[in-house]
Order: structure tokens, then C-alpha cells, then sequence
């Protein structure tokens, strides 16, 4: 089993909150993860800055121009990462990337310092499960025991989610609605069924992302999301409190120990 999916029970829902890497700077960004790992993170995610992030919406945007503003490298992110990892080796860590720095920083390279850093899953939006790149890379993923983790829409037929079985692993990221990221006010009423059969066709935990922001929605998901996925409501505290680190970094393990503490089995 792997570190990614030895997390996840049937008697809880794990919390999975996401930063942007380089918002407002790489060495902040340790003290961010920090934070929301002692506020109860189960995983964390870690976006890497692209400039065209197409599946992310305003929020996550103006974080990575922000972080863009760094000067950058991808040694620099798993330089980073590894400073992460070593403060907290038992969370295991995911990058959320776009498929241009990887391909460009070369599939092996990057799964081999990757994993070296502290990485145990990859979530590529823009990567397609059908394209001789998703297999080279899956398959360098898989050589050092890196999970690829695939999302999976309100708009992905069922023919095209066996597909992506093959190539899936560590769990499945089920986006809750159409369109980017961002903090949303309703649940669509039929997100339970949707998630429902997402578990049905893959042997794989089911984590529910975009859009989730409060724990009573988070509450609400987690009795029958295996993970709560959420980005955009964390990067809102990074935007707004970042000049003054203390208070951001308690802002941060506040709101994450609000979220852990509404999800199924999480009081228990």
C-alpha cells in the first residue's frame, strides 16, 4: 500500500489543504506547511507556480503571480519541498503541477528528486490519462513508488474513467463542480450519488475538491468523501495575512484545526 493510501480509512475522511509554493516566498512557504499540518493536515498539497494554470481559478492565479515575482526554479521547489518533509516525514506530500516545468525539467530527473524530496503523489490537470506522455511518466512515477493522481469531473463519462483506472493511483481527486477553483457557497444536490459512483468504478479513496471552503460544507462531504480537498480558501489567509507571517501562521493552524475537527471520525 502506499503512504498516500494508507491514510485514508472507512471510519474517517482525511484533510488534504493545498499552498502555493513561492507565495510570498519559498522560505514562508515552510512556515505555512507547518501551520497546517499542526492545525491537522493528513496531506498536504503543493502547487508548483505555472503561468497559465488553467484548471485554477482568481484566487490561485494571483498567488502564483506572486510567486512568479521569486525568481524560480525547480531546484528551488524541491528545495523547498525537502524542508517541508523534513520537519513532518510522516505527512505525506503531493505536488499539484502543470505538465510544461515537468516535461521540460525531464520526466526522470524530476520523479528521481522528487521522491527524494519527500514527494509520494503527482496531480497533473492538464495531462491527459491517453497520451504516450502519461504513460512514460506514470510509468518513472512508478519505478520509485510516486502515486499518479488523477481528477476526475462531473463531465468525465464512465468509459473514460475505466480508462483513467489503469493509470490511477495513491486516490482519485473528484472536483465537486464545472469550472476552476474557487470558494463556493452550495453543494450540488447530487454530489453524494457522483462521488458514489467514482468509488464504485475505482478501488481507490475518493477526495472532493473546488470549492469547499467552510467546515460545515467540509462536514457535510466528509460523510461520504474520503478526503477533503481545499486550496483556494487557504491561499484567501496567505493573500490577506502573508505580510504579517505570525499572524498568517496562526491564522492558518486556526483554520485548518476548523476544518479537521468537522470531518467524519475526526472528533471521534
Amino acid at each position: 500500500m502506499s503512504a498516500i493510501k494508507s491514510v485514508f480509512s472507512d471510519s474517517k475522511s482525511a484533510f488534504i489543504p493545498y499552498i502555493s509554493l513561492g507565495d510570498p516566498n519559498y522560505e514562508l512557504c515552510v512556515d505555512w506547511a507547518d501551520a497546517l499540518i499542526r492545525g491537522g493536515a493528513d496531506i498536504l498539497e503543493l502547487g508548483i507556480p505555472f503561468s497559465d494554470p488553467v484548471a485554477d481559478g482568481p484566487v490561485i492565479q494571483k498567488a502564483f503571480k506572486r510567486a512568479l515575482a521569486n525568481p524560480f526554479s525547480m531546484d528551488t521547489i524541491l528545495e523547498t519541498t525537502e524542508k517541508i518533509h523534513s520537519l513532518h516525514p510522516h505527512i505525506p506530500l503531493v505536488y499539484l503541477t502543470y505538465f510544461n516545468p515537468i516535461f521540460h525539467y525531464g520526466f526522470e530527473r524530476f520523479a528521481e528528486k522528487a521522491k527524494i524530496a519527500g514527494i509520494q503523489g503527482m496531480i497533473i490537470p492538464d495531462l491527459p490519462y491517453d497520451t504516450p506522455e502519461t504513460d512514460e511518466l506514470f510509468k518513472s512515477l512508478k519505478r520509485r513508488g510516486v502515486d499518479l493522481i488523477h481528477l476526475v469531473t462531473p463531465a468525465t463519462p464512465l468509459n473514460r474513467m475505466k480508462g483513467i483506472r489503469d493509470f490511477a493511483s495513491g486516490f482519485i481527486y473528484y472536483v465537486t463542480s464545472y469550472g476552476v477553483t474557487g470558494e463556493r457557497k452550495s453543494i450540488s444536490a447530487d454530489l453524494e450519488d457522483r462521488i458514489k459512483t467514482t468509488k464504485e468504478v475505482f478501488s481507490l479513496p475518493v477526495s472532493a475538491g473546488f470549492g469547499i471552503s467552510a467546515p460545515d460544507q467540509a462536514k457535510e462531504i466528509s460523510g461520504y468523501a474520503d478526503g477533503i480537498i481545499i486550496g483556494s480558501a487557504v491561499q484567501r489567509i496567505i493573500e490577506e495575512n502573508g505580510s504579517n507571517p505570525s499572524l498568517c501562521r496562526k491564522k492558518l493552524e486556526e483554520y485548518a484545526q476548523s476544518i479537521s475537527g468537522s470531518l467524519r471520525g475526526k472528533n471521534l
